[in-house]
């Protein structure tokens, strides 16, 4: 049955989203945006540390940071059945917009890998700059190892957050839109159904 619906769900959700977000890109412009995000990235953390300058092995991370979540985690939707549509900007950050009867009708456990997948690849980035780093410029590497901890740290408190039903976090916006939140609401739904 959802199956059936599924391209009738994601033409809705398509004309829903287009009402807030207009300008959109096709998905292949996305994927190479990141694919180049990434690229400068790990060339900018070669150079930070061949030249041993701390200033551009922390951008690099930070560049990796926003690049490496989006494609482990379309990725990740392949491999569960998750499509996606299109690409596009929420405010300056890059997002992918998945074809919402493709994720409804994805079995519940689907779901949930989909949304742990999420919470990866920006601790990863942290995670594998510090490592990098670890020798040439310790300092670099100290304040990597730290964002990485307290990017995983947020997933964890979200995570948490959505187990116990919380909704909204205040300012910061509902819980259930961050990917930690997103797998811990899946999961609560599962158990109560």
């Amino acid at each position: 049955m959802r199956l059936a619906l599924a391209p009738d769900v994601t033409r809705v959700s398509e004309k829903l989203h287009q009402r807030k977000h207009p300008t959109r890109f096709p998905f292949w412009i996305g994927l190479a945006f990141e694919a180049a995000g990434t690229a400068a990235g790990v060339g900018l953390l070669g150079l930070g540390l061949g030249q041993e300058r701390a200033g551009l092995v922390i951008i690099s991370a930070i560049i990796l940071t926003i690049t490496l979540q989006p494609p482990i985690k379309i990725a990740m939707g392949y491999l569960v059945g998750v499509r996606y549509s299109h690409f596009f900007f929420f405010g300056i950050e890059p997002r992918f917009k998945m074809r919402y009867g493709t994720y409804l009708s994805a079995e519940r456990w689907r779901r949930v890998l989909l949304h742990l997948s999420g919470t990866v690849g920006s601790p990863l980035a942290f995670w594998w700059v510090a490592l990098r780093a670890q020798e040439a410029l310790p300092r670099a590497s100290a304040i990597c190892w730290a964002l990485f901890l307290l990017l995983v740290a947020i997933q964890v408190v979200a995570f948490v957050l959505g187990i116990v039903g919380v909704r909204r976090l205040g300012p910061l916006g509902a819980v259930r839109h961050t990917s930690g939140g997103a797998a811990a609401y899946e999961l609560r739904d599962a158990v109560r159904s």
